[in-house]
């Protein structure tokens, strides 16, 4: 079942000298079972929409259909709660979801929550930790010891181990050098092939997007501006610059080829393919 979002507001401190409008009437259908980059600028309100998907958030105005519960402004949150069991949130800041005094606990929070026994709770942390890069010697350590690297593979963990239909991540590889980003990555990759999950990207990480999902909803100003399959979508280097986002390697390359009077294929997104194009009409020339 695809996520569908219909009229959507939100505003912060409504009646208050601190009133923001974040979300200004947001329409989205968002495909089951793909890969969807949400992007914009800070401020765009991409963060604010993916926490109603959840009700983290309730919206101000207009509903949410997702996973067979209907969010509206009068959804109670005891209503949300099994929501939360099938959509995970991984927060842009782990420290968000970390509060318990031992690792343990915390990734142990969500399913028993949920009433899972203590017996499955522990078979299930022991299957999720190797998922995220830890091990066993991690459990009894408190989360607050940890790099912020380690808090957001535990804050990952914490989400998987509810094995939810649909993960959101909220910019998971920051704070990760470059192969655990891509060892992260790959690992979200998996759950969409191999497990069918849905997942959401909120991300600023150009080269990520490219590489690893299907569709591309574009935010500015509480508002969608644009959403396309991601190869359409960066066929138009001119959103990314008036969003002030740098496009990924290959898109900044071919446009300056184009630029130098090559003839590029839109379609090309390997390196491997460029060159062979390039070579070919280099030596066309001679």
């Amino acid at each position: 079942m695809s996520i569908k979002i219909n009229d959507l507001e939100y505003t912060y401190s409504p009646g208050t000298p601190f009133e923001h409008k974040a979300l200004k009437g947001i329409n989205l259908e968002i495909p089951e079972g793909k890969v969807t980059a949400i992007i914009g600028q800070t401020g765009s309100g991409k963060s604010t929409l993916v926490q109603h998907l959840n009700a983290l958030l309730k919206p101000t105005y207009g509903s949410i259909e997702i996973e067979g519960f209907h969010i509206t402004p009068d959804t109670k949150l005891k209503d949300a709660k099994m929501l939360r069991k099938k959509v995970g949130l991984v927060f842009q800041f782990p420290e968000y979801q970390l509060f318990e005094e031992t690792i343990a606990k915390d990734i142990a929070f969500g399913p028993k929550n949920f009433g899972v026994s203590e017996e499955e709770t522990e078979k299930r942390i022991r299957e999720v930790l190797p998922l995220v890069g830890l091990d066993e010697s991690y459990l009894e350590r408190s989360p607050f010891e940890l790099s912020g690297g380690q808090k957001r593979r535990v804050a990952i963990a914490g989400i998987l181990v509810q094995d939810p239909d649909i993960l959101v991540l909220d910019e998971p590889a920051a704070g990760l050098d470059p192969q655990s980003a891509k060892e992260m990555m790959s690992l979200f990759m998996r759950l969409n092939k191999e497990a069918g999950k849905t997942i959401l990207l909120v991300s600023h990480d150009m080269e990520h997007v490219l590489e690893y999902c299907d569709e591309v909803i574009v935010m500015a100003d509480g508002q969608v501006k644009s959403q396309m399959p991601v190869h359409e979508f960066f066929k138009h280097p001119e959103i990314l610059r008036e969003i002030n986002i740098n496009p990924p390697g290959i898109v900044k390359l071919k446009e300056m080829l184009r630029n130098k009077g090559f003839q590029i294929n839109p379609d090309t997104y390997s390196l491997d393919e460029l060159a062979r194009e390039v070579e070919r009409q280099v030596n066309g020339h001679e």
